[in-house]
């Protein structure tokens, strides 16, 4: 099947170098993927100034994810001094407190019955994926390419939540995206919620959440989830406190290249 790219054309650039140069790295444990990017997951290196500013270069951005957060405003002065726009991300993360909550959201809330919970796969539509990943463009979620939304990327999911005409009103996703030799080799990035503005306030994006996380656990062995959310995001910080995912001690570092790459890094 060829591969569907979703975004404007920054956007596209950045997943089709991330998958390129992913195809060179990953057999790396210091670096990860989720579909999007190539990013640095060992910020411990001497030089990870340096090889955040390469890899956002190469694809137009990058991330790097565990970074301590009473370090992490000097990180980004490093990556703007060398022409560079970073962004600060707080990490929230949940482990087995995330699960228990998540199982306990399922057995008291449903969704509507009109609506169906559909994960996407090899045979779903491409319109139907299409149509998930404008749901969270435009609600500012960058999307992956469409083989990691159909599960033949990295492990992992990305679920729909569709009416009766089969259009999309709900959606998350999580995927496994380190090293298997990684000490995080079990942990999710998990998130990249988005919910039609006509069917918000029925709590779908938390019940949806919440299958997601119960899913990577159940059926992938994932043991941790993490998301980043700026500071100034109130409501995904409090969502994501409803689901177990909780603020760290962690931040993801967004870096792009303003010559190849405007807009949103990670959600």
């Amino acid at each position: 099947m060829k591969n569907e790219f979703f975004g404007n054309e920054d956007q596209i650039r950045l997943a089709t170098r991330g998958q390129a140069l992913w195809s060179l790295l990953r057999d790396k444990p210091d670096y990860s993927f989720y579909g999007r990017m190539v990013s640095l997951c060992a910020p411990t290196l001497e030089n990870a100034v340096e090889v955040v500013s390469n890899l956002a270069r190469l694809q137009g951005a990058t991330s790097c994810q565990y970074y301590p957060a009473d370090n992490a405003d000097r990180f980004c002065e490093l990556l703007d001094q060398q022409g560079l726009n970073s962004s600060r991300y707080e990490q929230f993360r949940g482990e087995i407190e995330a699960l228990d909550l998540g199982r306990e959201i399922l057995e008291k809330h449903s969704f509507p019955d009109d609506l169906t919970l559909i994960t996407l796969a090899s045979d779903t539509p491409s319109e139907l994926v299409s149509d998930v990943a404008e749901l969270s463009l435009s609600c500012g979620v960058m999307p992956v390419p469409g083989q990691t939304m159909r599960g033949n990327g990295q492990p992992g999911i990305c679920h729909a939540l569709v009416d009766r005409d089969h259009k999309p009103v709900a959606t998350a996703s999580s995927y496994l995206c380190n090293h298997p030799e990684s000490a995080k080799a079990k942990d999710a990035f998990w998130g990249m919620l988005a919910t039609d503005p006509a069917w918000r306030g029925h709590g779908l994006g938390k019940i949806i959440g919440a299958h997601s996380i119960v899913t990577m656990w159940e059926q992938f062995g994932a043991r941790s989830f993490s998301t980043g959310i700026k500071a100034d995001n109130p409501a995904s910080m409090g969502l994501c406190t409803k689901l177990g995912v909780t603020q760290s001690d962690w931040t993801f570092i967004g870096c792009s290249d303003p010559s190849a790459f405007s807009g949103s890094i990670t959600r």
